[in-house]
């Protein structure tokens, strides 16, 4: 009895240590194709991937996260005010189902922080007064959790840069958001190997033009 029961648990972990593996390497090579996606078709098809792992692990929110980003990056390539808005009901479908697996994760405030300046683009005038408090608070959540996040810096520059002068924006205000998030990235390690750790290389582009806006 107690070498059956030996045998029982050396098989159980053998199959979490294969699920393991197998869900790393689909999350790994679809996070790649993320990254390399440039077109809507190519960001619909890697999302679809990310969905379908989150069916299977549904205790990750990772899958959830990365599924959204892919929704918010199409919405920057639609050209139509409606479907912008639809891509981004399903950015927030997904991240609304990832919150609810962890509350605690500042990357997904930071993921929400994301979102709704591409909320805000489709129409400024209506939407800026409701949504910019909004984007606000999900950013001070994501520096609340994690401090040494670096894509809440990176991400508030770039809404100070786009912001008009007249309301605290442009590049003198921008520029140091940007030195703090290329700070932080110079530091920042990544829970896991599929952690969140974009930014850095649009976030020194960024800097580097905001620098020579400046001296102008």
């Amino acid at each position: 009895m107690k070498k059956l029961t030996i045998i029982l648990i050396l098989v159980s972990l053998f199959s979490k240590g294969f699920a393991n593996e197998a869900y790393e390497k689909a999350m790994s090579q679809s996070i790649e194709k993320l990254f390399q996606a440039k077109s809507i078709p190519e960001y619909v098809e890697v999302a679809n991937q990310f969905e379908r792992i989150s069916n299977i692990e549904k205790t990750e929110w990772l899958p959830l996260y990365y599924a959204s980003f892919a929704y918010i990056m199409i919405s920057f390539q639609e050209t139509e005010n409606v479907k912008k808005d639809q891509n981004l009901d399903q950015a927030q479908k997904y991240l609304d189902q990832a919150l609810t697996i962890d509350l605690n994760e500042s990357e997904l405030y930071m993921l929400q922080g994301f979102l709704y300046p591409s909320r805000i683009a489709i129409d400024p005038m209506n939407r800026g007064i409701t949504l910019m408090p909004e984007m606000n608070k999900a950013l001070n959540k994501a520096l609340e959790l994690n401090p040494d996040n670096p894509r809440v810096y990176y991400l508030r520059a770039t809404m100070t840069f786009h912001m008009p002068e007249a309301y605290g924006g442009g590049a003198a205000k921008a520029l140091p958001l940007y030195q703090i998030a290329q700070e932080k990235f110079g530091v920042f390690k990544p829970k896991t190997a599929l952690s969140p750790n974009w930014g850095k290389e649009i976030n020194e582009t960024e800097l580097k033009n905001t620098l020579e806006l400046v001296k102008q």
